[in-house]
């Protein structure tokens, strides 16, 4: 299985187009690989951009705070068959990963309305 979150600079989960980082955990081989994150420097599409690096390493999960998706990246990742760790807020991704068991028990596949980020 390979999990995948945005991260800050220090390790923290963050919302999906604002981490500059892609950290992806696989279980099997219990390593970690760190990307730039694409979707980061774009002034349009950041979520998108995200996403679609995502679905390309084949991610099976991601560990997403409120307001990480949007209603296009998110029917994006849904239909591609992305399940969502949800937190309620930003934790350090080595944290979860540490704790994987307990937040594997909390997987969904659905993200609920109020927490999709809306344009203002």
């Amino acid at each position: 299985m390979r999990i995948a979150a945005t991260v800050t600079e220090d390790g923290l989960v963050s919302k999906l187009p604002d981490g500059p980082y892609i950290v992806i955990y696989d279980t099997e081989k219990k390593e970690a690989e760190k990307y730039e994150n694409p979707g980061f420097t774009l002034k349009d599409g950041r979520r998108i951009a995200t996403i679609n690096f995502l679905i390309d390493k084949k991610i099976d999960h991601v560990i997403t705070i409120p307001e990480s998706f949007c209603d296009i990246s998110y029917g994006k990742a849904k239909s591609s068959g992305i399940k969502f760790i949800r937190l309620d807020e930003s934790l350090p991704f080595e944290k979860v990963i540490e704790n994987l068991p307990s937040y594997l028990n909390n997987v969904v596949s659905d993200i609920p309305e109020k927490e999709l980020f809306k344009k203002k």
